[in-house]
């Protein structure tokens, strides 16, 4: 009984990311998409990224929010989202060790951005095996969850967030894996940081 109401709850979760997937489509029928041949490569680290960082956070709250409450159909929810959130977090690492394997613009790997991809990359191996520990450690519970349990998780909660913004800060701040969207004649001025055209 307690598994069909879960079962139910994911179905709805699922259809309604398929609705939003399917209404944001809709939503880009104006936008001009460069063909594949002209040089567009399709990279998954933006995307796995994405499911990563939401499915491991939701299970890590839902888990232990049930565990305190005494909910065991929210820990079992929590549990579930826990176990694809670390998959798609060890899908985020390959994808983005792949990505960086690709040919980069030499400008976009200035000194500081080397620093940067350097602890972003090695911070995203260790976060990885941390929450595969944890994952393992949590399919061995079978009742509440144990104080280290949950401080750990935190933790891994943590490290998530501080691997988040060190992601954001290459791609915003640097622009690494950015395609360049201004006209190419365009320069900037050093003494007003403006662009002007040439």
């Amino acid at each position: 009984m307690k598994s069909e109401k879960i079962w139910r709850h994911i179905c709805c979760i699922l259809g309604a990311g398929s609705v939003l997937t399917v209404s944001f489509s809709w939503a880009d029928e104006g936008v001009s998409v460069p063909p594949i041949d002209a040089g567009l490569m399709v990279l998954l680290h933006p995307v796995c990224v994405h499911f990563a960082i939401a499915l491991t956070v939701f299970g890590v709250l839902l888990d232990c929010g049930g565990s305190l409450g005494g909910q065991r159909d929210w820990q079992q929810a929590g549990k579930i989202s826990f176990l694809v959130g670390v998959g798609t977090v060890g899908l985020a690492v390959l994808s983005g060790w792949i990505e960086q394997q690709l040919p980069q613009p030499s400008s976009v790997f200035d000194p500081q951005v080397k620093e940067l991809l350097f602890y972003h990359e090695y911070g995203g191996y260790v976060l990885l095996g941390f929450f595969v520990i944890l994952l393992v450690a949590r399919l061995q519970i079978r009742e509440q969850l144990p104080l280290l349990y949950i401080i750990l998780a935190g933790m891994g909660l943590i490290g998530l967030t501080i691997q988040g913004y060190w992601g954001g800060e290459m791609v915003y701040r640097y622009g690494a894996g950015v395609r360049a969207v201004q006209v190419l004649s365009e320069t900037v001025d050093p003494i007003r940081g403006m662009s002007v055209p040439e």
